[in-house]
């Protein structure tokens, strides 16, 4: 095979996209522990279903398109739109729509809770419900655009290096069209969300630092980092689909390899969810690994072993001094309080000296 700047790219892109899967997958199973195992918090469900996503997305990068860059060929087909190109184009249009309505349900999701309070609204009953409906609803939304609009469908193009709509000539594009709509509202509503979260942060820090206790500083504090981190990925997602629509034009009149670029800034999208998650979040990064894994790694230095935390108020002083005093089998002396009129007692001591004397 000859060595060329497009089997170059392929590789190199090959690399990057297998590299983000396997950061995906780590961050998938910690975030699924976090979500479902220990039940943390109901952020984490959106969280796992949108690595989900990138984990999905990215195995058809290291698996197919990496691999048809390389060889120069669509692999599964001859032609560029066929059964199965099409199935590959069709994951690819639900990963989309769904990673773009999850963008609006993240940003929702810490409105609510932030701005207005309203913590019984999304619960992890409610969160599975609302990814339940919204499967199938993506599923609609990719059928319309793959298969009921007469122009264009949606496929991997290993001949421009990167994703293309298959046009017709003399029909316009119904599926860019009803793509980019949705996109821009999805940023546009995201965007308001966070913006209205962190003005009222801003306004209502002060009076929250006076009144509230330190268990709901702490949670606030916990939320505030929720939406940050989620306002990250928002910037990662406009910025990626700014791109897609804007590169196209840029580089229409150069060199066919520039268009890598379009897959490389969306494999860093797909990317950026597990490294926020993996590096700047503690709850995640505590998690990672099993205990049993953690306390090797941690014996052989390959670890930080977290110090041990005392509490040293009253009741746990007097908790611990009670574990630490063992059972008495035998007590020589009660102890009784020393009472000024006690008749009763009284009675019953000189009723056992009466017996004992007889």
């Amino acid at each position: 095979m000859e060595i060329t700047v497009k089997v170059i790219l392929g590789f190199c892109y090959g690399i990057l996209s297998a590299t983000s899967l396997l950061l995906n997958i780590i961050a998938l199973f910690t975030v699924f522990r976090l979500a479902f195992v220990l039940r943390k918090n109901h952020v984490y469900i959106i969280a796992f279903f949108n690595i989900l996503s990138d984990v999905l997305q990215m195995t058809m990068s290291t698996f197919y398109l990496a691999p048809s860059i390389v060889a120069s060929s669509f692999l599964i087909s001859t032609v560029k739109k066929s059964t199965w190109t099409m199935v590959f184009g069709s994951s690819f249009m639900f990963l989309w729509y769904f990673e773009t309505i999850t963008q609006v349900i993240m940003a929702l999701n810490r409105y609510v809770i932030i701005c207005q309070q309203k913590h019984k609204i999304f619960t992890f009953t409610t969160t599975i419900l609302l990814f339940t409906f919204l499967i199938p609803f993506c599923f609609m939304l990719m059928y319309n655009s793959q298969y009921l609009n007469p122009c264009c469908a949606f496929v991997f193009d290993q001949e421009y290096l990167s994703y293309s709509y298959y046009s017709l000539e003399g029909i316009p594009n119904y599926s860019d069209k009803f793509d980019l709509p949705l996109n821009a509202s999805s940023s546009i509503i995201s965007a308001i969300c966070y913006i209205m979260i962190f003005w009222t942060v801003h306004n209502s820090t002060p009076t929250f630092s006076s009144v509230a206790g330190e268990h709901q500083k702490a949670k606030r504090n916990r939320d505030i980092r929720y939406a940050i981190q989620f306002s990250l990925l928002l910037v990662f997602y406009v910025f990626v689909w700014v791109l897609f629509r804007v590169l196209p034009i840029l580089l229409a009149n150069r060199h066919v390899e520039w268009f890598i670029l379009v897959p490389t800034f969306y494999t860093i999208n797909c990317t950026s969810n597990a490294i926020i998650y993996l590096g700047f979040n503690s709850e995640v990064q505590n998690n990672i690994f099993p205990q049993k894994l953690l306390s090797v790694l941690q014996f052989i230095g390959l670890a930080k072993q977290e110090s041990p935390k005392f509490n040293m108020s009253m009741m746990s002083v007097t908790n611990q001094s009670r574990a630490s005093v063992g059972p008495v089998a035998h007590v020589a002396i009660r102890f009784i309080p020393e009472r000024k009129h006690q008749p009763f007692r009284s009675i019953g001591m000189v009723h056992e000296n009466q017996q004992n004397v007889a």
